[in-house]
């Protein structure tokens, strides 16, 4: 009996501690972000603290901000989310504090690659869907108008996949696309015996309005197969495990109508030529064409990614430094340390220098993806990439700011990465839909935001009474300041019948209006986490209720699995006729307790 009860007691404190988790875990889905929080970056807030509003479904990031600076209050920041602990990967629009403008997880399974870009005079929201399993992208790329309507939406071809790693939108109203196409050939400068199936990268210029290729360039017509720095393993000796030699992650056009690309394989940036597509010259790796001004620091770059053209000869490169992660590098000494970099080139000279360089402010390497954004103030901007964060530097590499999307203790996991990072200071947002109410009368004020509106400066609440069949008159009750993404509006006193609340921008001007709401019945939005709170509770009770039940089953089967035993044995039997009731008793409960 006392085991039993130990049994039922152990049982009720387990629901009752699943249950306090699920209310520790909703009092930390705030709706505002984090500042220096220690508690943060612990992890103790969990491995990807999200906020939560009512009048929204949409769950972002909540982010940290470990060092802040006014001048990085200016613009928007656009990060493509997934990683592990990132249900629902997604595109997301953030201001300069941290707060949701836009999100839409509609687009999956993923999103890469999210930025402003300009097309025939006309800015438009770009990005990459698709499919990243193989290690590249199969996928489509998309335009979305201010509107947050689909403007267009393209390949690179019909033939070969559509990768993530570049889309850029040229200047001549062109975009630069790669590809990976699977080819055969001679792997024996690997120590292969024959030959083998290898990831040939290609870049594309493609016209954006009629589809048509006007530039192609493959890396296996100009380099070697081991001009490689990447371990070829196992891979090559089938077509379902080809061996990327290569790896293509960014294309630029410099001045001259040129492009510039990276190879993260080879350690190098390559120049290759619009008119005859030969290579002009190679920044960096095993073929290295300039000489270093800088004692080695222009060109000791490794496993980069995103390399852009800037003015006056220079450019800027993101320098992972590393490529293994956590649990490949136990035995390493990880001394590698990701930063952005910025080289001024003399191509007539060939001599190349590193002007300025932005150190990761952890000293951290990040094993994959990240980017570097020179901003139109002349301060950068740099992704950590598969460590959930971004930076913005002065010109000169001193931090300005330090946001993490998820907590420092976990970057190494890849729980929440973002592929880059950008910011843009010239995107207007102006959405089809109404801005979104959560009235609850009993609350005493209501909620109100709209996603991807970035107009709004200030909130007005009108009330109205009802008529006997003529028009509603609704008069202005309560204006609050935008505050955020969701902002609290106190209900008004006295007597009314129904309310809307009205968007106003800075000049006064009405931009959208919410939906009618009866005042007395509010909106009926259910509560997401007292539903999961309550299937958990459930959960756990039936747990306990079968416990229970099995308990008594596993009794009787010991009992019949006795019964069986002794029967067959005469000396079994006259032993336990020696035992008395109590015995055989206290002989159930060890073996059930044990």
């Amino acid at each position: 009996m006392i085991s039993r009860l130990l049994g039922s007691c152990h049982m009720l404190a387990l629901t009752a501690l699943a249950f306090l988790l699920t209310q520790i875990e909703c009092t930390q889905d705030l709706s505002d972000t984090s500042w220096s929080s220690k508690a943060f970056e612990w992890g103790l807030l969990g491995r990807y603290p999200q906020q939560s509003f009512k009048s929204s479904p949409f769950r972002p990031p909540r982010m940290n901000t470990v060092r802040w600076d006014e001048q990085c209050a200016q613009g928007y920041t656009l990060l493509s989310l997934r990683g592990t602990a990132v249900s629902s990967p997604a595109g997301i629009m953030l201001d300069g504090r941290g707060d949701l403008v836009w999100m839409d997880e509609a687009f999956g399974p993923y999103v890469m690659n999210l930025k402003v870009q300009e097309y025939k005079g006309e800015q438009y929201l770009t990005f990459w869907s698709g499919d990243i399993s193989l290690g590249f992208g199969l996928g489509t790329y998309y335009m979305l108008d201010s509107h947050y309507q689909v403007f267009n939406q393209f390949s690179a071809s019909k033939t070969l996949e559509n990768d993530f790693h570049e889309y850029a939108i040229t200047a001549d109203d062109t975009a630069l696309l790669t590809s990976y196409d699977t080819i055969i050939t001679d792997l024996s400068s690997l120590g292969v015996q024959s030959q083998g199936w290898v990831y040939d990268s290609l870049f594309r210029e493609i016209d954006i309005e009629t589809g048509d290729i006007i530039f192609e360039w493959r890396a296996s017509d100009h380099f070697a197969i081991n001009d490689t720095f990447y371990p070829i393993g196992s891979a090559g000796r089938s077509p379902e495990a080809p061996f990327d030699f290569f790896h293509i992650n960014s294309v630029d056009k410099d001045e001259d109508g040129n492009f510039i690309i990276s190879s993260r394989f080879l350690h190098s940036i390559v120049c290759v030529s619009a008119n005859t597509g030969g290579i002009l010259w190679i920044l960096g790796g095993r073929n290295n064409d300039f000489e270093d001004l800088s004692d080695g620091s222009a060109t000791d770059f490794a496993w980069q990614h995103h390399v852009s053209v800037q003015a006056g000869k220079r450019l800027s490169i993101f320098d992972n430094a590393a490529y293994k992660k956590w649990h490949e590098e136990l035995l390493g000494d990880n001394s590698e340390i990701s930063r952005g970099m910025m080289v001024q080139l003399d191509t007539s000279n060939m001599t190349v220098e590193l002007v300025h360089e932005y150190v990761n402010p952890g000293s951290r390497g990040s094993p994959q993806q990240g980017s570097m954004q020179v901003l139109d103030s002349g301060n950068v901007l740099i992704g950590w990439g598969y460590h959930g964060g971004y930076t913005e530097y002065a010109a000169d590499g001193s931090i300005l700011c330090d946001t993490h999307i998820n907590p420092a203790v976990f970057f190494p996991f890849g729980f929440v990465h973002s592929y880059r990072a950008f910011r843009t200071a010239t995107w207007i947002g102006r959405p089809n839909t109404q801005p979104d109410v959560y009235l609850n009368p009993s609350d005493g004020c209501a909620l109100v935001s709209w996603m991807g509106a970035t107009e709004v400066t200030s909130w007005i609440l009108q009330t109205a009474e009802a008529t006997s069949g003529g028009k509603l008159q609704f008069a202005n009750a309560v204006k609050t300041p935008k505050d955020g993404f969701e902002t609290e509006i106190g209900l008004p006193d006295g007597e009314y019948d129904y309310l809307r609340i009205v968007a106003i921008d800075k000049n006064g001007n009405v931009l959208a209006s919410s939906k009618i709401i009866t005042a007395d019945k509010g909106t009926v939005v259910s509560s997401g986490k007292f539903k999961f709170a309550i299937v958990t509770a459930v959960f756990w009770v039936m747990c306990f209720v079968a416990g229970i039940s099995y308990q008594k089953r596993l009794r009787v089967l010991i009992r019949r699995g006795q019964q069986k035993v002794m029967g067959s044995s005469w000396l079994q039997r006259w032993r336990n006729g020696r035992r008395s009731s109590t015995a055989k008793h206290e002989e159930e409960e060890r073996l059930y307790d044990g």
